[in-house]
């Protein structure tokens, strides 16, 4: 997503990620890691007789940072993870579902005079290319030379 300084970027730019599959390993790690053991993750009778999802799903918060593991940032000219605006959670993401990241850049904005911050669109699919998250992300740049 971010693969060159700041003067490379351009409104329009898209870019679309590799893909990673969500295992059960990952939500029970993410559980233990985070301390988030609601049973709609790790219980499946509980998951199971839950009417709106009707088994066990990931963690939103696990999705958003396998999603933001999943998209290129090249060290020299991201300076920092910016901020996220209007995250959503559109459709659950169950074990075994391979994501995606699709991005495409709405917005390149000076930010002093070494940097400035990128503004994307940012949608994780599912391998039916259905949204499980949407959200716009921003970044902070370097400038080249900076």
């Amino acid at each position: 997503m971010i693969s060159t300084y700041l003067e490379g970027v351009r409104v329009g730019d898209r870019h679309v990620s590799r893909s990673r599959t969500v295992t059960e390993t990952d939500i029970v790690s993410f559980a233990m890691f985070s301390g988030d053991w609601h049973p709609i993750h790790v219980d499946t009778e509980y998951a199971a007789a839950d009417e709106r999802f009707g088994g066990r799903i990931a963690h939103g918060a696990l999705v958003l940072s396998v999603a933001l593991g999943l998209v290129e940032f090249w060290p020299p000219a991201m300076k920092a993870f910016y901020g996220i605006d209007r995250l959503r959670f559109v459709a659950p993401t169950r074990i075994g579902d391979t994501l995606h990241v699709d991005t495409e850049v709405l917005e390149v904005t000076p930010h002093g005079a070494d940097a400035g911050v990128v503004t994307s669109a940012f949608v994780v699919r599912n391998q039916r290319g259905e949204d499980v998250l949407v959200a716009t992300l921003k970044t902070l740049v370097a400038r080249e030379g900076s």
